[in-house]
C-alpha cells in the first residue's frame, strides 16, 4: 500500500506543479462565469441613447415616428437643413429620409450617418417603425382598420409554458439544454484528458525503459494504480478548483445585479402562491398586476428574467456531486484500459488501433445528444444514460430535465460493478505486456493475455 501512495504522490504533484494545470485551472471558471453573466449584462446594461431626424417629402410618415427610451426622433423640414445639422451637430447619430412619392407608395427609404455607422438597434428600429407606419396608412386607406385593431389581432396569442405540477415552476428548455451539453461535454473532455494522460505515462516509461527500474520495486499493479489514481486525483483538484472560483465568480455577478435577482425571488413566490390552488387566485393577480407595472416603468426585459430565474432554479448541488461520481468512477473505468493500451504499444502510431475502439462508446454519447437533447427520457438516452461505457456523459446531459431516481440508481450500480471489472481485466494486461518490446500486439493477443 506504501508503494502505491508513493506512486501517486509523484504523478500527483508532478502535474499540479505545471504551469499549464493553473492556467486551465483559471481559464475555465472565466469561461463558465462568463457564459452565466454575459447574457445578464449585455442584457441588462442601458444603451447610449440616440438622436435621430426625420426628412419626410413624401408626406405619409409626418409625426408619425415614436421616439423610445433608447431613441429619439425629431422632424425636420428639409433635407438640406437635416444635412447641415448632422454636419455641425455631434449629439445627432442619423437621419431618416423618405423621398417625394413617384408612386401610390414611397419605394425607398435612406438612414443617412457621418463617420460611425449607427447601432443595429437603430437601424432596426428605424427600420420596423417604416414598416408599420406604412402598414397602418394601407390598413387605413384600403381595409378601414385602424392600428388598435391590427394590434389586437396581432398581439393576441396564448403563451404556453411548460411546468411542474406541483411546484408550478417553468422548465426553462434552454438553460437546461445549454447546461446539460456543459455537463456532458466536461465530463467527456475531462475524462478523456486525463486517460490520455495515463496512456501517454505508461507509454513513456515503457520506451525510456524506465519501467524495468520500477519494476524491480513495485509491483505491475501497484505501478498502474498508482498512475490511475494518482492523475484522477489531479482531475479532482482541478475540478474543485473550477467549482470554488466559479462560485466566488457567480456570486459577484449576483450581488452586482442585486435588484434582478431580487425581482427574481418575487416573481417564484407569486408562482408558488398562484400553485397553491383557487384560494390564492386574487392575491397572486394582485401580486402579477404590480410586477408588470414595475416592469413597464423600469423597462425590464422579461426574457432576461426567464434566463435569471432558469439559472437559479438549477439544483446545483445535486449537479456537482453527480457529476464527481461519473467523473471519478468513469474516469476509473477507462483510465484503467487505457493504461492497459499504453502496456501494448512502444509508440502513438500503433496506440490507436486501441484507443480507438476504447473511445467509441463516449463518442457515441457526444454524437446522440441531439437526440437526446429532443427526447431526455426516449428509450436512447435511457439506455445510453445506463450503459456504464456511456453513462457518464449521458446520464450529466439527461440530469438538468430530470431524471427518475430508479435510473440514477441503476445507473450508478452498474458503473459501480463495472469499474472493478475493467481494473481487473487492465491489470492482468498490463502485468504481462509492460515488459514486451518490439512486437506488434493484436486484439487475440489481448485477449490470450486476459485468459493467462
Amino acid at each position: 500500500m506504501n508503494k502505491i501512495l508513493l506512486v501517486i504522490q509523484r504523478e500527483y504533484f508532478t502535474r499540479v506543479k505545471k504551469p499549464s494545470f493553473w492556467i486551465l485551472s483559471l481559464v475555465v471558471p472565466i469561461l463558465l462565469a462568463g457564459v452565466y453573466a454575459i447574457p445578464i449584462i449585455l442584457a441588462a446594461r442601458p444603451l447610449e441613447h440616440a438622436n435621430v431626424l426625420v426628412v419626410d417629402d413624401s408626406g405619409l410618415f409626418q409625426g408619425q415616428f415614436r421616439s423610445g427610451r433608447d431613441i429619439t426622433y425629431h422632424e425636420a423640414g428639409s433635407i438640406d437643413y437635416a444635412r447641415r445639422q448632422l454636419e455641425q451637430t455631434d449629439t445627432l447619430d442619423a437621419i431618416v429620409y423618405i423621398p417625394a412619392r413617384e408612386t401610390t407608395l414611397p419605394r425607398d427609404a435612406y438612414l443617412y450617418y457621418r463617420t460611425d455607422a449607427p447601432s443595429m438597434t437603430v437601424q432596426s428600429d428605424v427600420n420596423s417603425q417604416l414598416q408599420e407606419i406604412l402598414r397602418n396608412r394601407i390598413l387605413l386607406d384600403v381595409h378601414g382598420l385602424t392600428p388598435d385593431d391590427y394590434t389586437m389581432l396581432t398581439t393576441t396569442h396564448i403563451k404556453l409554458r411548460t411546468q411542474d405540477i406541483e411546484t408550478g415552476r417553468d422548465s426553462f428548455l434552454q438553460v437546461k439544454i445549454a447546461l446539460g451539453i456543459i455537463l456532458a461535454m466536461l465530463v467527456f473532455i475531462a475524462v478523456f484528458m486525463f486517460g490520455s494522460q495515463v496512456m501517454r505515462g505508461v507509454m513513456e516509461e515503457k520506451t525510456s525503459r524506465i519501467v524495468e527500474v520500477i519494476v524491480c520495486s513495485v509491483k505491475p499493479f501497484q505501478l498502474m494504480m498508482g498512475k490511475v489514481v494518482g492523475i484522477g486525483l489531479v482531475g479532482l483538484t482541478q475540478f474543485a478548483l473550477w467549482v470554488i472560483l466559479s462560485a466566488v465568480a457567480v456570486t459577484g455577478v449576483q450581488l452586482t445585479n442585486a435588484d434582478l435577482f431580487e425581482q427574481v425571488a418575487q416573481r417564484n413566490n407569486r408562482t408558488e402562491i398562484a400553485s397553491k390552488g383557487s384560494e390564492a387566485t386574487t392575491q397572486y393577480q394582485t401580486a402579477q398586476y404590480q410586477a408588470e407595472q414595475y416592469q413597464a416603468g423600469e423597462g425590464i426585459d422579461n426574457s432576461l428574467q426567464d434566463l435569471i430565474q432558469g439559472l437559479t432554479d438549477i439544483n446545483y448541488g445535486l449537479i456537482i456531486l453527480l457529476f464527481i461520481f461519473y467523473f471519478v468512477f468513469g474516469y476509473l473505468l477507462y483510465a484503467s484500459l487505457f493504461a492497459a493500451a499504453g502496456s501494448l504499444v512502444d509508440n502513438d502510431t500503433d496506440s490507436q488501433q486501441f484507443t480507438l475502439p476504447l473511445t467509441i462508446p463516449l463518442l457515441l454519447s457526444i454524437l446522440l445528444m441531439p437526440a437526446m437533447i429532443n427526447e431526455p427520457s426516449g428509450s436512447i438516452s435511457v439506455w445510453l444514460s445506463i450503459i456504464p461505457f456511456t453513462s457518464p456523459a449521458a446520464m450529466l446531459l439527461r440530469i438538468p430535465f430530470g431524471v427518475p431516481v430508479w435510473q440514477v440508481v441503476l445507473s450508478m450500480l452498474l458503473l459501480l460493478a463495472t469499474f472493478p471489472l475493467c481494473i481487473w481485466a487492465a491489470a492482468k494486461i498490463y502485468r504481462s505486456a509492460i515488459l514486451r518490446y518490439g512486437q506488434k500486439t493484436t486484439w487475440r493477443d489481448v485477449w490470450h493475455l486476459i485468459k493467462r
